[in-house]
This record gives C-alpha cells, structure tokens and sequence, in this order.
C-alpha cells in the first residue's frame, strides 16, 4: 500500500513538473516559401511585423508574450493575426500554425498584391538566460527611443516640416462617381484641367476604423489623372467607402498620436507622422499627408493621399515631399461636393 502511496505521490510531482515547465521563442524570420524576393508593399509590411521583435513564453497550451508588449494567446483559440496586435492584420489572413522541433511557424496568406502568396512568420527556441536578455535590451531600448522622439517633436514644433503654399481657386468642372454598390451618383466639383479615373493600382488604407482598398468590400477608389503630373501612389485619390462605420475626422487624428496637423479647415487636415527608424536608430519624419472628408448618402467620401519617406526619390527627401503634398493640398481644396 505504501508502494502505490509512493509512486502515485512521484507521479503527480512529475506532471507538476511538467506542468510548470516553460520555453522561449523570439521571433527569427518572416518570409515567402518560394524563396523569390519579397517586393513592394508586401515586403513593408513583413518588415513590420519582424521590427516587432516577437519574444514569448509557452506553458502548457499558452503562450505569454512579453515582447513587444505584454498579452496571452491560448493555442487553440490563436486564429487571426490580429491576436499578435498587428498594424494592418487586415491584409492578412492566417492558415495555421504549428511547433516543428526548434521552430514554431505560422502561415498566413497575404492580400496585398495581385499575386497573393503564402507567408511564413517563423519563431526559434531560445534560452531562458537570452530571452531575459532580450527583454532587459529592449527595456533601454525603449527609453532611448522615447528619448530621440521627445528630442525630434521638440524640433518640429519650432520648425514644420511641410511648407504649404497659397491655394490659388481653379477653374471647376462636374464630375459623377459611384459607389461600390452602384446605388448611389456622386456629383463633385474638380478642377477642369483633371480626371477621375477608377484606380488599377493596389492601394489600401485604414482611415479610422475603416478599410478602403483595392481588396476591401464597400470600397472604390477614384485617381486623379492630371495631363502632366503623375506622381503614382503618393498622389491625391477619391477614396469612397459604403461602410456603415462612423468617421469623425477628430477621432481620426487625435487617436494617433504621432500624427501632427499643421493646418485644418472644417473636415480638411494636412500634416505629418512620425516614427523611429530601426535601421538608422533616429526618430523621423515617416510622412506627409492630406485628408478631406465628405457624407453622401451612404458613402464615405476620403480625398486622401500619404507620401511616404520611403517612397520618395533620394529617400529621404523633403523637398520632394513638400512638391507632392503641395500638390495634394492644391487639389484638394479645389475639390468638393456638388449640392
């Protein structure tokens, strides 16, 4: 009797054991399977999520994330992406995920080219002496970080990046889009020497808690085509959404908050973000964008257009940036509803 007494009492302290034991994961790549160069805003958006510098412990069926901030995934529930709290999730959508050895992957299918592609964002097991390591760096990282941020918003403040010229009022002509859904005729006002065309580019954008996009629902998105300017993506778009969700442009630029207006009039903002570059180790200027809003029937009417650092010539480049937005503003403010 005292036997079984023993060797139950041994068996329940080995599953205890087991129970409590953890292992540490950072995360060590993302990529695509077929090994081809990852391109264009697919491969900007991969970055961020490896920029994000995963690191987490399993126990058991869960996963306890310390990096880059603190939540839980339990295993069976972990479906999305969106668990990750990842910027733009919206374009990505999860196959599933698995332990393999020393490994830990998790395949997802992303829609933001035309060519979608299975990814990978591959973890690898680490020691507990390292990943305590790497929470401890990331700890000074943080404070540098915030350090060099207070630093460039500081500068800013005594000098704005963008440099707005004067508007000049050009001469207008009607112009009718549609909607998505065909069920509505908008009627706009747009100077004569434009048109509206309906986009073949891949372009998304999440204004609010709204998705516009080429592979968005409730979305369409109308180019501006000017007869000698064509600056691609970062030129000002028609952006229409059916989307039943409200959009108050204060919302929208106070729950950014490294989002900086330097002028607003009614529902129209221009202004700049800025973020911290990992490459350069310096807080920057990320973009400068434009932003005016309309309500027409049931559509969300977005004149939106963000020129990114990093798409700009010579990059980074402000003088570029300044012509393009410049331009942006000049359309924009030349741009209304017809009532």
């Amino acid at each position: 009797m005292k036997n079984i007494i023993l060797i139950i009492m041994v068996s329940l302290s080995l599953q205890s054991c087991g129970q409590k034991k953890e292992t540490y994961w950072q995360i060590a790549s993302v990529y695509s399977p077929d090994e081809k160069p990852i391109k264009g805003m697919k491969d900007f958006y991969l970055d961020q999520i490896f920029q994000k510098n995963f690191n987490f412990r399993k126990r058991n069926d869960s996963l306890f994330f310390e990096l880059p901030e603190k939540f839980e995934i339990i295993l069976k529930n972990f479906k999305s992406l969106s668990q990750l709290h990842l910027e733009k999730e919206e374009y990505f959508k999860m196959e599933n995920h698995e332990f393999d050895g020393d490994k830990f992957l998790i395949k997802f299918m992303d829609n933001t080219s035309t060519d979608p592609k299975y990814s990978i964002i591959e973890f690898k097991q680490i020691s507990q002496e390292d990943f305590e390591r790497n929470i401890a760096k990331n700890v000074a990282h943080e404070q540098e970080v915030a350090k060099k941020m207070n630093a460039l918003k500081a500068e800013l403040a005594k000098q704005s990046p963008i440099n707005l010229n004067a508007v000049k009022k050009l001469p207008l002509k009607t112009a009718v889009i549609s909607n998505d859904k065909a069920d509505h005729e908008i009627a706009l006002l747009i100077p004569e020497e434009i048109e509206l065309k309906e986009t073949g580019s891949v372009n998304n954008e999440q204004l609010g808690k709204i998705l516009v996009g080429t592979f968005q629902k409730n979305s369409k998105i109308y180019d501006i085509v000017h007869p000698n300017i064509d600056y691609g993506l970062k030129q000002v778009s028609v952006w229409v959404s059916t989307d039943p969700t409200p959009f108050h442009i204060e919302d929208y630029s106070s729950k950014n908050p490294e989002m900086f207006i330097v002028k607003k009039e009614k529902n129209n903002i221009v202004g700049y973000t800025i973020r911290y570059d990992e490459y350069s180790d310096q807080a920057v200027v990320q973009s400068f964008f434009s932003l005016k809003y309309f309500k027409s029937g049931n559509s969300h009417i977005f004149i939106f257009a963000d020129v990114n650092r990093r798409q700009t010539k010579n990059y980074p480049n402000a003088d570029e940036m300044n012509k393009i937005i410049n331009f942006n503003y000049l359309m924009s403010e030349n741009l209304s509803l017809k009532l």
